[in-house]
């Protein structure tokens, strides 16, 4: 049967009654405090009729309970939902931060822009090639598409510079530290070849350099994507992330790496390195060797 009529599911009853007559009616309540929220209780028909039928079976404190009890479950059942992607989001960006060092990661990537011999410790490789890996492992949240971009784009970036290190580099130190070392120098003197090496281990460099610029990039744009999304606090003391260059002897000038604003755009596509490859003699601060 349809109609348009009215339902009366619920009625407002009165714990101690309105009246000192009335159920549960001997109380010190005034009459104002006995029509007030506190002393008012939502039931259904038949629970209404019930309890007043029977008050010796429903005490007001009884009654009180199944009140309180009732908000307690209206409060977590129909409040704020907690967002578990987000608090996802938060995980990810603290364990990130870990992995990375970011408080030192000036000091562990400052020999890619020294004058000598590039030389990373080996815990340091270690630390960042299981970065890399858990990067590429995550099984990311819902949301954040820009972040999850940037952090992505960031671990391949990471896998290039280590990989690329790696083709020369050797164990040194006792061990602690890999060298990557100056190839071109041949023990026996070939003009040609020698011209060759130089002109690769140059180039070899800066492009190492231009990746741990551009790691540091994405570093910045990391915090930036996490303060604008997340946590307007994030790093907020620490400031952004920079790099440590050589000028003239044991003189080193501090750079800050960031994003042009015509460059986010690729920085967050999926081939981020392969544009970085074409496009990254544009890119400042930049270092030549």
């Amino acid at each position: 049967m349809n109609t348009t009529a009215a339902i009366v599911l619920g009625e407002e009853a009165h714990i101690v009654a309105r009246e000192p007559d009335g159920p549960r009616g001997e109380s010190p309540l005034t009459a104002a405090e006995r029509d007030d929220y506190s002393n008012l209780i939502l039931l259904c028909p038949t629970d209404h009729t019930l309890i007043d039928k029977a008050p010796e079976d429903h005490s007001v404190e009884a009654l009180l309970k199944i009140k309180a009890d009732h908000e307690a479950w209206v409060r977590d059942s129909l409040g704020p939902k907690v967002d578990q992607a987000e608090i996802r989001w938060a995980q990810i960006v603290d364990q990130l931060s870990d992995k990375l060092s970011l408080d030192t990661w000036a000091l562990d990537v400052h020999a890619f822009f020294d004058g000598g011999p590039i030389t990373l410790a080996v815990t340091t490789e270690e630390r960042l090639r299981e970065c890399a890996l858990w990067i590429a492992k995550r099984p990311w949240p819902a949301g954040q598409d820009k972040l999850k971009a940037a952090i992505r784009n960031m671990g391949i970036f990471l896998n290039e510079l280590l990989s690329e290190f790696n083709v020369y580099a050797e164990l040194r130190n006792g061990g602690e530290r890999r060298r990557y070392p100056a190839f071109y120098k041949i023990p026996v003197w070939d003009t040609e070849l020698y011209n060759s090496l130089l002109a690769e281990y140059r180039n070899n460099r800066t492009y190492l350099s231009d990746l741990t610029l551009e790691i540091t990039r994405y570093i910045n744009l990391f915090g930036d994507l996490v303060r604008e999304d997340l946590d307007p606090s994030f790093r907020h003391d620490e400031g952004l992330t920079e790099v440590l260059a050589e000028g003239q002897p044991l003189e080193y000038g501090a750079y800050v790496p960031q994003f042009a604003r015509e460059d986010l755009e690729v920085a967050l596509e999926t081939q981020a390195l392969v544009a970085f490859k074409d496009s990254r003699a544009s890119r400042s601060p930049r270092f030549k060797w």
